[in-house]
């Protein structure tokens, strides 16, 4: 073995050993692109020694936006087939695919795409190929962006959130060493062109920037890495303090958050900010929102000098609402400036008896006659309920949730509020509104996919199925 090959691997190791991400022959999600960063660490997740190797699952998305992507598609699951891993692929419709912010909708596409796959594989770990130079450029431009002390901290080693574990195992190494890597242990791998254009802000930071910082002090990287992680330190040592002020002074709920305003003009002013943009980060259904100092800045004046009955509109369709002494962070009412997009998203669809229905977020949905779902070959499926319904019941609807959902539960008496479940199960806010839900034409909601089956579902040996329901997420 070689020296930058034998340096990585090693260093690789000794890190997954100490870190104890995970037992062996756990399952874990590795989402790979076909690039050089994440080939590089498929391949050393594969090389890992047996005692520590876990149950490796790729996930993969088709973006649909080069030429090249299906071909990368191939040579992904060529690969995997040649490590024996096993594959699942998820193609983005181009018809889904929005006319701007076209960067940060192929990454919310790729992460629902690894959650979809981590329950479906019972796996509570999500592993992205995140390197050292995208911690540095990522810390560099939310400093210039005016970002939260929080925000400073950049990329974390292991981020948890509903249920599952992100883990960026390559932090700790530069993008030149995963390339050394690569190079020497001949790995092939394919070059996004979009990662030259300028038009990216990360590749203005990249091509620009740091070159020049770089001039300046070659040791710049290392600098920005340690001042991260010192900030980290600093943070950790606060956050007991935050969270108990947090506690004594707001109340968070799923549809806002609530001020005490007296209580909280009482906290020292260093505080009063750290606790807001807490509250603001741990509340907020929409995890790439960073708050800025100069919008936390603005709520902190707005709270100390506004009159009653005042509002403060903010950033990501927040706003702030003063009632005298009780002050409000929640979402502005929906207001549509453009009609058609509003009206796809309260649509809802029928669903009847030996019929397929495409949802708008590509997944297929059929209903079943028991004969006709006998006769399939293929029936692998995503979920699968059995029922016995009768003509009045049909056709099915398909929705998402509205204000006030409840459902039947087996083995409980009376109803559940759907929201209490998503409760229950640790579902992300910014998830919970994606979440697909199966009515009988009477409303009676039969089934919260991927989360809750109704009182109504049968086991599969029931001689009283009269019809199946097929879910497929790709």
């Amino acid at each position: 073995m070689r020296g930058e090959e034998m340096a990585v691997l090693s260093g690789f190791t000794n890190q997954i050993s100490e870190a104890d991400y995970w037992k062996a022959q756990e399952t874990v999600i590795v989402g790979v692109s076909g690039g050089l960063d994440s080939i590089v660490l498929l391949d050393l997740l594969v090389h890992l020694p047996q005692e520590m190797k876990p149950a490796i699952h790729v996930a993969h998305v088709n973006h649909q936006l080069r030429p090249e992507s299906d071909e990368e598609e191939a040579f992904v699951r060529k690969l995997c087939a040649d490590y024996e891993v096993p594959c699942s692929v998820h193609t983005w419709n181009r018809s889904l695919q929005p006319d701007t912010g076209m960067e940060q909708a192929a990454r919310e596409v790729r992460y629902a795409f690894f959650e979809k796959v981590a329950k479906k594989f019972n796996s509570s770990a999500i592993l992205t190929a995140h390197h050292k130079d995208d911690q540095v450029e990522t810390v560099l431009m939310r400093f210039v962006r005016g970002n939260s002390l929080d925000e400073l901290t950049g990329i974390r080693q292991k981020r948890y959130s509903g249920g599952l574990t992100y883990i960026r195992p390559l932090l700790s190494f530069s993008k030149e060493n995963l390339r050394d890597y690569a190079l020497e242990k001949k790995l092939h791998w394919y070059e996004d062109e979009t990662n030259q254009s300028d038009d990216y802000t990360r590749n203005r930071f990249r091509h620009t920037v740091l070159p020049l910082l770089r001039e300046e002090n070659a040791a710049v990287d290392e600098h920005i890495v340690s001042f991260a992680e010192e900030m980290s330190d600093v943070l950790s040592l606060l956050s007991p303090i935050i969270e108990e002020k947090l506690s004594q002074t707001m109340l968070l709920s799923e549809k806002e958050i609530l001020i005490d305003r007296s209580a909280f003009l009482e906290l020292d002013p260093i505080l009063q900010k750290r606790v807001l943009e807490q509250a603001v980060k741990k509340w907020s259904a929409n995890e790439a929102f960073l708050m800025k100092r100069i919008h936390s800045e603005l709520l902190l004046k707005w709270l100390k000098t506004s009159s009653p009955n005042s509002s403060l509109d903010l950033p990501n369709n927040l706003v702030a609402v003063r009632e005298y002494n009780t002050c409000r962070i929640t979402y502005k009412k929906e207001r549509c400036s453009d009609e058609s997009k509003c009206r796809k998203d309260r649509q809802q669809f029928e669903l009847s008896p030996d019929q397929w229905l495409r949802l708008p977020s590509n997944e297929m949905i059929g209903l079943l006659t028991r004969e006709k779902y006998e006769s399939i070959v293929d029936k692998e499926a995503a979920g699968i309920l059995y029922l016995d319904l009768q003509a009045d019941q049909l056709p099915l609807k398909i929705r998402h949730r509205k204000s006030g959902d409840r459902m039947t539960l087996k083995g409980m008496q009376g109803t559940r509020k759907i929201k209490d479940i998503f409760i229950d199960q640790k579902v992300p806010l910014k998830t919970r509104d994606k979440v697909w839900v199966v009515t009988d034409k009477t409303e009676e909601i039969l089934w919260l996919i991927g989360h809750k089956e109704s009182a109504l579902s049968l086991d599969p040996i029931t001689d009283t199925i009269s019809y199946v329901l097929v879910y497929k997420d790709d």
